[in-house]
């Protein structure tokens, strides 16, 4: 989790933004591919209730993400309980949906004073390496991916970023001996100062730790969606130099609604951030997205901590939506379809209306959302050859009400996105 902590990062954030601010990456003509399991959440299935993965089921959520910590793993040298982690995994994949489990952080009795400190040094590696063997081992054929560390460019990694490496290389070596066809992620990485952390990547790349690895974990938070997909793209760029390009998956992402950071938006805008940060990232490639994260605390200790405020569900005891809504129509129905740079036609419309079209690959039809930079505008939806007798479905990303429009319709368009389905006809013409 992205945490501005000090005044280098805050500092580093700004000066990007400021230098930043007007850029945009230069649209791309090709196809992009839409995976059908590319929406996640973290730490979803926490409560292992029949409430909380009917909501899961319902937002399309196939993937979850969640730290196997060590200490709780084995608490004394020698002492494994895995019961917690083994109702966690049995019930999330009775519901269908995949894991992906990081192995991280220490445990006190490797340490002289009993602290743990994120950190394992050098000489007590292989006790490490023990937990994520035996650990991989249990959980083989149950546990679909694991992610080694998490944000060690950050708060989570107290070593050098060499014993990191050693670190990584090692671990990655040991999973794959262990359980060779499961899905192996390295990174875990938040932005840096000034982008992405390259020391850091090029690192990883160099040292060949990703010789036995499937995909680089990325964390883009950041101020806004524009940013996001920004600081997603230049990453993605760096690990292209790698081979790659198509295996940057995005682990965790999201915005608080409250609280301290720079990040934070107004519970009124989160839906726009939620649906205009998950196109963006999608047309941009990623495989996977995982927002961060599925619920509230039903109540705030400290509401000067943004860490309170990042669930898409205000709270687990109400399952009232924050951006729960606006999470669900991308999950459902950008997942597994064809984004088409070069559609819709567009006539006279200005270069502020951003619209992006998502074909379904195996039945006519189709999803397209739009949005408006600056001032509201309208919009009318035409059938091509004139036939204005087709329907569309138009969805409130707010509150998940749909709305039955003939072609022909004028839309409002503003900066809160318009999700607009059909089925069946042609590709709507915008006038």
């Amino acid at each position: 989790m992205f945490i501005v902590k000090n005044s280098g990062l805050l500092l580093g954030i700004l000066l990007a933004a400021i230098f930043t601010a007007c850029a945009s990456s230069p649209a791309s003509s090709v196809p992009v591919f839409i995976p059908s399991d590319i929406a996640g959440i973290v730490h979803a299935g926490q409560t292992n209730t029949p409430e909380e993965y009917a909501l899961l089921d319902r937002l399309g959520v196939k993937w979850t993400l969640r730290t196997f910590n060590w200490h709780m793993i084995e608490p004394q040298k020698g002492q494994w309980d895995f019961d917690f982690y083994d109702k966690y995994v049995d019930t999330a994949k009775e519901a269908g949906i995949k894991i992906i489990g990081i192995l991280a952080y220490d445990v006190p009795w490797i340490h002289e004073d009993g602290i743990r400190r994120n950190y394992i040094p050098p000489d007590k590696l292989d006790l490490f390496l023990n937990y994520v063997r035996q650990t991989t081992a249990h959980f083989q054929g149950r546990v679909d991916a694991w992610c080694i560390w998490n944000e060690p460019n950050f708060t989570f990694w107290k070593g050098t970023r060499k014993e990191y490496i050693v670190l990584a290389r090692k671990t990655t070596e040991t999973v794959r001996e262990t359980d060779p066809g499961v899905i192996i992620l390295n990174g875990s990485f938040i932005r840096g100062i000034f982008g992405p952390p390259r020391a850091y990547i090029r690192g990883l790349f160099n040292s060949g730790v990703m010789e036995k690895a499937d995909a680089l974990a990325f964390h883009p938070y950041e101020l806004n969606p524009a940013r996001t997909a920004m600081i997603y793209r230049k990453t993605r760029a760096l690990a292209a130099k790698y081979g790659f390009a198509d295996k940057v998956w995005v682990t965790e992402v999201g915005y608080p609604t409250g609280g301290r950071r720079i990040t934070k938006v107004t519970e009124e805008r989160f839906p726009e951030y939620v649906v205009k940060t998950f196109v963006k990232l999608a047309v941009a490639g990623t495989q996977k997205i995982l927002w961060y994260q599925l619920f509230d605390p039903p109540t705030r200790s400290n509401i000067k901590n943004s860490e309170q405020f990042f669930g898409l569900v205000r709270s687990r005891e109400d399952y009232t939506s924050k951006g729960a809504e606006a999470f669900r129509l991308c999950a459902l129905y950008l997942a597994g379809t064809v984004y088409r740079p070069d559609l819709p036609r567009r006539e006279k419309l200005p270069k502020s209306l951003k619209t992006f079209y998502f074909e379904c690959k195996n039945e006519t039809g189709g999803t397209l959302v739009l949005w408006k930079n600056g001032r509201p505008g309208q919009v009318k939806l035409n059938i091509p050859d004139g036939n204005n007798t087709g329907m569309f479905t138009v969805h409130d990303p707010v509150s998940g009400n749909t709305l039955e429009i003939s072609a022909g319709t004028v839309l409002n368009i503003g900066s809160m996105p318009v999700f607009v389905t059909w089925q069946g006809g042609g590709i709507p013409v915008l006038e």
